[in-house]
C-alpha cells in the first residue's frame, strides 16, 4: 500500500498534513471526529498552520484521506474563514434526565474518544 492511497477516517492519525483544493498545506490533524459505535465520520479538527487556531473541517468538504495527507474541497481562504474550534462541537443532542423526557445536550460516548 502506498502513502496516497485511501484509508478509512479510522485510519487518519495526528499530524497528518491537511490540504486545501489546489494542493497547498493549511495545516495538520489534531483530531478526527466521528462515532465509533456508529461508525459516523463527522470531520476533522484541524490545526491551521497560520494563525494558530484550530479550525473544524466537516466531512463532506474532505475528499481524500491518506497516511500521506488529507485534502478538502476547500479554498485556503474558505478553510481560514471556518470558525474556531469549540469543544462543544463534540456534544449531541439526546434525551437526558427523569425517564428521558426532557432533550438536553449529551457528550458523546467516551468511548469514541481516542487516548491523547
Amino acid at each position: 500500500m502506498a502513502d496516497t492511497d485511501p484509508i478509512g477516517w479510522r485510519g487518519v492519525v495526528y499530524g497528518t498534513p491537511v490540504t486545501a483544493v489546489d494542493g497547498v498545506r493549511i495545516g495538520a490533524v489534531r483530531e478526527v471526529l466521528g462515532s465509533d459505535a456508529d461508525d459516523i465520520f463527522h470531520g476533522l479538527r484541524v490545526g491551521l498552520a497560520t494563525g494558530h487556531r484550530d479550525v473544524m473541517v466537516p466531512a463532506d468538504n474532505v475528499i481524500l484521506m491518506s497516511a500521506a495527507r488529507v485534502e478538502t474541497d476547500l479554498t485556503r481562504s474558505a478553510i481560514e474563514a471556518l470558525p474556531t474550534y469549540d469543544e462543544t462541537a463534540t456534544y449531541h443532542l439526546a434525551s437526558v434526565g427523569w425517564l428521558r423526557k426532557h432533550l438536553g445536550w449529551k457528550k458523546d460516548d467516551t468511548s469514541d474518544e481516542e487516548p491523547g
